[in-house]
């Protein structure tokens, strides 16, 4: 498997998504990986008698994990210099503040402007290394949910900043208003300037037209 290595979590997932007769194609795009990928995984599941079954009962991590090694080792790591080693302690409390690469290479540039030197390409390699180190958080975990076209629309108001307000020619407190409908993923979003009801149906009405 050339592809970076799944966490276990979604190959458990993809078992189950087999077992409920999702598409290939489906089934790499709710995983997030390329077909080739799933077929690789999913051969090697296949291999050690894990693919078929019931739906709700997948087999243990540890045996996933296991049917995975057999079939492509892990390589040993290579220990090499990178130019971020001398920042792993910050970086690594960056991550578990939820800090993104980009915010937190800016923040290190910003507080060491003289000493701190490496590439966003460096920070966001490290970054997936200290999430490879911390395994599966509660908060990493997503279930697909599968909804009908039409059925399901997520809808909340998301304060964004002060921002100029062409009707009253102020600058006021601003929201935005997202409606994201759940099947296809289409997004609408408008900028309001209160929580009003009338202000709330609104964005409703204009996201349908």
């Amino acid at each position: 498997m050339a592809a970076p290595r799944a966490d276990m979590h979604r190959l458990q997932e993809l078992v189950r998504l087999h077992r409920l007769g999702t598409s290939v194609r489906k089934r790499a795009q709710l995983l997030g990986m390329s077909t080739r990928t799933e077929r690789e995984y999913r051969e090697a599941i296949a291999a050690a008698g894990l693919l078929e079954g019931a739906p709700d009962e997948l087999p243990e991590l540890a045996v996933l994990r296991s049917a995975v090694e057999r079939q492509k080792p892990p390589a040993a790591p290579r220990p090499v210099a990178t130019s971020v080693d001398d920042w792993m302690d910050d970086i690594r409390a960056a991550v578990g503040k939820g800090l993104e690469p980009q915010a937190l290479w800016d923040k290190l540039r910003r507080d060491k402007p003289d000493e701190f030197k490496a590439s966003l390409s460096a920070v966001k390699r490290a970054v997936l290394r200290v999430k490879r180190e911390r395994g599966v958080q509660p908060e990493d975990v997503v279930i697909p949910i599968e909804t009908a076209p039409g059925e399901v629309a997520q809808v909340d108001f998301g304060e964004v900043s002060r921002l100029f307000d062409p009707v009253t020619g102020k600058v006021r407190r601003a929201w935005v208003f997202v409606m994201v409908l759940g099947r296809s993923r289409h997004l609408f979003a408008c900028i309001v300037f209160d929580q009003k009801v009338t202000t709330w149906l609104e964005p409703h009405v204009a996201a349908f037209e």
